[in-house]
């Protein structure tokens, strides 16, 4: 582990916020800093064997089949020794304290800050990602943590949070971690949030009703070419994770970045507001949010006010209740 890429890291994540002395005095001299080695070998669930012997990760609509020391589109998961593995259980490379504002979250009372976790990786590859550097790298490419779940848990009493975030990344790649940490969130009497994509196979999902209390759920465009062009995924599987969720009565808060030229139309902007009136109703929480040029998209320019303003407009004379706009200082 080389000084710059130690501090690379926390300049963004840990102590970001916490500061570096109050860092590494609250991890104790028993725990270490960074992992050993940069994957893990922890069974991955929701593996399906195929007819001619091939595994088959079935999380989410993804379906990957890696080869021998392959990994799946996610980077956090692959083959190893002929058995489908997590490469990223336990092994965090973004740790931080945040506002659950910053998720957003805005109508589940939170008492205090959240202990903010991720892992590398994602199924998706959005062509605008702020957390880049994490989502589209495998484990190996990225300075890791090691926790494990218990430890999770011991950071978050010690910095006296109430809930445990599952942010930055997406958290669908790193769920037997996730389940494991949110099992015991909830015996320790701390609340859990997961802020995702969406992208994730009914499954699954039907298996973190039970463990989240809280889902922060990216509509990230209205249409199918949006996300075939810009998030290289379908459509269908994060509206029919949309509607699960709100079916289960778990909080659901919805977050939209709204991006000049590829999603922010009148036309485009009424195909996602009538679709939310009819499956999700008035009362879900909807944040339109302002798009900053970053990863592939630096060409672009930030998100006018006005189209975040007309948004919200359209979407509360549609009869929505709860619409905001975010990431625009200055704005209501």
């Amino acid at each position: 582990m080389n000084k710059s890429s130690f501090w690379s890291l926390n300049r963004r994540a840990f102590l970001k916020t916490l500061g570096t002395a109050c860092a590494v005095a609250a991890m104790g001299n028993n725990c270490p800093l960074f992992a050993q080695s940069n994957e893990s070998a922890f069974p991955a669930e929701y593996i399906l064997k195929l007819d001619d012997g091939s595994l088959q990760c079935g999380l989410c609509p993804n379906k990957c089949v890696p080869g021998e020391g392959e990994n799946g589109t996610c980077r956090a998961r692959g083959l190893r020794d002929g058995k489908y593995v997590s490469l990223v259980y336990g092994l965090p490379c973004v740790l931080a304290i945040d506002p659950v504002e910053k998720m957003p979250l805005f109508h589940y009372h939170v008492h205090s800050p959240a202990l903010s976790i991720s892992t590398a990786g994602c199924n998706l590859a959005c062509q605008y990602c702020q957390n880049w550097q994490f989502s589209q790298k495998s484990p190996a490419e990225t300075s890791n943590f090691s926790f494990k779940p218990e430890e999770v848990i011991v950071r978050a009493l010690d910095f006296q949070v109430q809930s445990i975030g599952f942010f930055y990344t997406e958290p669908v790649i790193y769920i037997e971690f996730m389940k494991d940490i949110a099992r015991l969130a909830h015996k320790n009497n701390l609340k859990t949030i997961m802020v995702t994509g969406g992208y994730i196979q009914p499954e699954p999902l039907h298996d973190l009703l039970d463990l989240i209390d809280m889902f922060v759920v990216g509509y990230k465009g209205f249409t199918q070419q949006f996300y075939r062009e810009v998030i290289k995924g379908d459509l269908e599987p994060v509206t029919n994770t949309m509607k699960l969720i709100k079916n289960s009565g778990r909080h659901m808060e919805i977050v939209s970045l709204l991006i000049p030229g590829k999603n922010d139309s009148d036309e485009h902007l009424k195909t996602g507001i009538d679709w939310f009136a009819s499956n999700l109703g008035p009362d879900v929480p909807w944040h339109f949010s302002r798009f900053a040029p970053e990863f592939m998209l630096k060409n672009l320019p930030p998100t006018p006010n006005t189209v975040l303003e007309n948004a919200r407009k359209m979407a509360l004379k549609a009869g929505l209740k709860f619409v905001y706009t975010g990431n625009n200082p200055g704005q209501e």
